[in-house]
């Protein structure tokens, strides 16, 4: 298959940017997951330094050449620290509730104590009466002390205060607290004050401290207007956090993008004014125009090294390279270069903008007067062929690779005719445009 080619061609320039960029958005990701963690306390140094080798794997890969195992790799290490981060912030909103529950225990156990000292008699001093009121662990730890120690009996005495003299008591103070029943609590209220404290840990500028007012009329009011607040507070906390969930992962990816941007040293200034308070339309706006910028960038920077490999290339085979051909390529997506060691043959090259693919082909070169010779046409395509394998050969040691997507068998088209003065007239207009480009911008 020796005629006329479509080929797809990678360069090793174009991977290590790949990679540069995937490296960035780790970076980017791993910033904010360790200090999400150390806000909330949810992570430790081991941890950290895991993530960090996990990282430095990624960055061997790039030094070992392994593009296609980085760029498989390294979306799944920024999902991985996403979903770890939203584990860890789940477990710290669970551990909220748990702390909640063991407050109003605290503050039930002491109402108890405080009770049973005040029939038993004892007197345990204001300072220590104050901490029972507020449920101080301190107090009930005093009380505690004081009521198992009162061996003076009293027909007022409690309950509890008689368990105690009678030898009765738990073990110790924390036996005796663990032991106290679980207070009650209105699933609705539970249900708001989980949601409250997720809003707390989102990087979001979210005012709540009305929220947590409502939440607190609604525990003190009477049953029935307790339900109309809650259902309230039901909606609005849904669509709240909702709403800052929504800002939260925005957020989150526009920072994996401007450090892209930055990587590749593009203008982000307008990107990094984006805060928590950014409406979210206006954050999806930014990602848009910030994914544009990059694409844009990459698929100019992917499609100048793509052919300034294929130039390099058939320089190495021998062909007329000269200064201002990949230009013109560039600007034309055409271009017909000699073949220095074949008079009268050389190869044409055409493309779209990005030069993803690239049509690659054989043709004669016709000097005014003189005719070629079609005879050769077969032996130039021939050659031709092992021209191509030797060019994928060149790209694939540079850590690149050539791919034919399609292909013709010699003679299956009449090898194209092209008149060598019109080629070269082509490629000086080019050059001229360029060098008029350059004057202009100096």
């Amino acid at each position: 298959m020796s005629g006329p080619k479509v080929v797809r061609i990678v360069t090793r320039e174009e991977s290590e940017a790949i990679c540069r960029g995937l490296l960035a958005r780790i970076d980017a990701a791993l910033e904010q997951w360790t200090r999400a963690g150390r806000l909330h306390d949810c992570i430790d140094d081991a941890a950290i330094a895991a993530a960090e080798r996990r990282r430095d794997s990624l960055s061997a890969l790039v030094s070992q050449g392994r593009f296609a195992d980085m760029q498989t790799q390294a979306p799944a290490e920024v999902s991985f620290l996403r979903a770890d981060m939203t584990t860890r912030l789940a477990k710290v909103v669970a551990a909220k509730a748990v702390a909640r529950t063991h407050a109003r225990r605290r503050v039930e156990a002491a109402t108890t104590l405080l009770r049973a000292l005040r029939e038993a008699g004892i007197d345990v001093g204001a300072e220590t009466v104050r901490g029972l009121e507020q449920g101080d662990q301190g107090a009930l730890a005093e009380g505690f002390r004081a009521l198992a120690g009162n061996r003076a009996p009293s027909e007022t005495s409690s309950a509890l205060a008689h368990k105690l003299r009678l030898g009765e008591t738990p073990a110790s103070f924390a036996d005796w607290l663990a032991g106290q029943p679980a207070p009650e609590v209105d699933p609705g209220i539970a249900r708001i004050e989980a949601r409250l404290d997720e809003l707390a840990t989102l990087e979001v500028a979210t005012p709540i401290e009305g929220l947590h007012a409502r939440l607190e009329e609604a525990r003190r009011a009477q049953p029935s207007r307790r339900s109309l607040i809650l259902d309230g507070l039901e909606v609005e906390t849904g669509r709240v956090l909702a709403d800052a969930r929504r800002v939260a992962q925005l957020l989150s990816e526009l920072r994996l993008r401007v450090a892209e941007l930055k990587e590749v040293g593009l203008p982000c200034d307008a990107f990094d004014e984006a805060g928590a308070a950014t409406p979210s339309e206006a954050l999806e706006r930014a990602l848009a125009a910030a994914d544009m910028a990059l694409a844009e960038h990459s698929a100019k920077a992917a499609a100048d090294s793509r052919r300034a490999a294929v130039m390099k290339g058939l320089a190495g085979l021998g062909y007329e390279v000269r200064e201002g051909m990949t230009t013109t390529f560039a600007r034309s997506g055409k271009l017909v270069v000699a073949d220095s060691a074949r008079p009268g043959y050389g190869v044409e090259l055409s493309g779209a903008a990005d030069a993803r693919q690239l049509q690659m082909r054989p043709v004669a070169l016709e000097r005014a007067g003189q005719a070629s010779d079609p005879s050769r046409d077969r032996d130039a395509e021939t050659i031709w062929c092992g021209q191509v394998t030797q060019l994928a050969k060149a790209l694939a040691d540079a850590g690149g690779g050539l791919e034919i997507i399609r292909s013709l068998p010699i003679g299956a088209t009449p090898l194209k005719r092209i008149t060598e003065a019109a080629s070269k007239e082509n490629e000086r207009v080019e050059t001229e445009k360029m060098v008029e480009r350059k004057l202009r911008s100096t």
